[in-house]
């Protein structure tokens, strides 16, 4: 009677475990997520102290008694000194890294600390260990589930092995030895794994409550979340920001003529080359049906050529459903007096942008309205 809903149960389970293990990691969200929010600067302070502090350990361990001080040993942690102060360097100076930046750095750090292992004191072997787990806390923040996996594989087996070394030495006795054992594979490994299973899931919601479902763009919500990140930039010097409304044209005669699964394949077509045209100058949402609005910010002799470009980028008549775009857009100049103004600029900008789109649409479509504010 019971063998049912178990099995039922434990196949959820296991599919529950398969779709976190193989989900795509968005590395580029990472990264202009932490590149975009002020907390991102302190974050990669964080990880400059943290890796700095490596280091340190590695030159204090040269004192210890019972360290080797061999030329190999010696000339090695001066390498590793070396490699983490420019690591630690390159995280205050430079962005918050993609991809092939965040696998190098845990890669760095594993191999690292594994190498330490070898030229450090036996007895201090499975506390060197631990350090594994400041590598987990970043793999579980920043890196896909397969990479951290991996990752808890390696730190796994180094301690396996640093533990099978302090048992053949004789050192420690058995019981105590499994205890430290446990504490540390604890710490190193079920700590990031169901964290990291908790974090996933917590924020695949909060994504999910911040983006369109059929695009992946922002909603309106997730708009209003990002925007006050983006907006500034364009007082910076030789800046301009500007809010771009894009409606597309007789959309309800396509629903109409070809049916709501065409008119969704437009709406999505439409947001990917909208990405593609102006995702790395801002921010864009679907805000209504087939309507989106572009927050970017650029520099001042690039900005008319972008706001200009998105009709053009967004129609090819080759498609099985060719349609035009409606285009208004409100372009501030880092020296607008409007600026300075006890005014919300943004609400006035999408307003005006909203304005002017519906003045092209006015017009018969298939055009461009802009204006300066």
């Amino acid at each position: 009677m019971n063998s049912t809903p178990h099995g039922r149960s434990h196949g959820s389970s296991a599919g529950a475990v398969r779709a976190w293990f193989t989900q795509p990691y968005d590395y580029r969200w990472m990264a202009d997520f932490q590149n975009s929010r002020p907390a991102g600067k302190l974050v990669r302070w964080v990880m400059a102290c943290l890796t700095l502090n490596y280091g340190v350990l590695a030159v204090v361990s040269l004192f210890s008694e019972d360290t080797s001080r061999s030329p190999i040993a010696v000339a090695w942690k001066a390498c590793l000194v070396v490699m983490v102060v420019a690591v630690s360097a390159a995280w205050i100076t430079r962005p918050f890294p993609g991809r092939l930046g965040v696998v190098a750095f845990a890669v760095f750090a594993d191999l690292g600390t594994a190498s330490t292992l070898l030229i450090n004191p036996l007895a201090d072997a499975l506390l060197t260990c631990t350090l594994f787990a400041v590598i987990g806390t970043f793999c579980t923040f920043c890196l896909s589930p397969r990479w951290l996996v991996a990752h808890l594989v390696f730190a796994v087996a180094c301690t396996l092995v640093a533990a099978a070394a302090t048992y053949s030495s004789e050192e420690v006795g058995i019981a105590s030895l499994i205890f430290r054992t446990n504490v540390v594979l604890l710490t190193i490994a079920a700590v990031p794994l169901v964290s990291h299973l908790l974090i996933t899931t917590l924020t695949d919601d909060a994504r999910r409550s911040l983006l369109d479902p059929l695009t992946g763009l922002l909603n309106r919500r997730g708009l209003d979340a990002v925007i006050d990140d983006v907006w500034p930039r364009g007082r910076e010097a030789d800046q301009c920001s500007a809010a771009v409304m894009i409606d597309i044209d007789r959309f309800k005669s396509v629903n109409d003529m070809y049916g709501h699964e065409e008119g969704d394949a437009v709406i999505v077509r439409i947001a990917e080359r909208l990405r593609a045209h102006l995702g790395e100058y801002g921010v864009i949402a679907r805000t209504g049906g087939e309507e989106y609005l572009a927050v970017v910010s650029t520099s001042r002799l690039h900005i008319d050529a972008l706001v200009h470009g998105v009709r053009r980028a967004l129609h090819d008549p080759e498609d099985p459903v060719a349609v035009t775009v409606s285009v208004g857009a409100a372009i501030l100049h880092a020296d607008s007096p409007v600026w300075d103004q006890n005014v919300d600029i943004v609400t006035r900008a999408t307003r005006v942008a909203d304005s002017m789109m519906y003045e092209a649409k006015a017009a018969g479509g298939n055009r461009i309205a802009t204006t300066m504010l």
